[in-house]
């Protein structure tokens, strides 16, 4: 569980990272701000360790039913967002099973759930190309370290 400190910090850095990603395209920037954030409501409601209001709850359906479909970025990127979304849940809802197992399973499961970082070189890729992809990769891997345990 996060302090409010701490999840205030993440946010600064969570833009910043997107920001960067998106270059000018304030479609793309949006489509990751609004991803980051439905992710975050996503995940307090499994861990039920922060309280989410039903305004939270709220936005992050319009995000997904209504904003994210219609995105002009999200539209011409579609296939390959999808993609990157099945495989974030993926190794989200694993990372949640093996955190209960032993040494080596917590050991993935720390570094499975951070995987819905991915998806924010693959924007940085495709609004400014493969140099850009690996300077956020690097930034974002940096940015988000966290020690076994935390």
């Amino acid at each position: 569980m996060t302090t409010q400190k701490e999840r205030d910090y993440y946010t600064e850095l969570t833009k910043e990272i997107i920001k960067e990603a998106a270059g000018k395209n304030k479609f793309a920037y949006d489509y990751l701000w609004k991803l980051m954030c439905v992710s975050r409501t996503v995940d307090d409601i499994y861990d039920m360790d922060q309280e989410v209001t039903r305004n939270q709850l709220l936005e992050a359906v319009e995000f997904l039913f209504f904003e994210m479909p219609y995105n002009p970025f999200f539209m011409k990127h579609r296939e390959t967002l999808s993609s990157q979304h099945v495989s974030m849940h993926n190794a989200w809802m694993a990372a949640n099973i093996w955190g209960d197992g032993d040494e080596v399973d917590k050991i993935y499961a720390h570094v499975w759930r951070d995987t819905h970082h991915e998806v924010v070189p693959l924007v940085a890729l495709l609004t400014q190309g493969p140099e850009k992809m690996s300077e956020v990769s690097f930034k974002i891997r940096q940015m988000f370290k966290k020690k076994l345990g935390e």
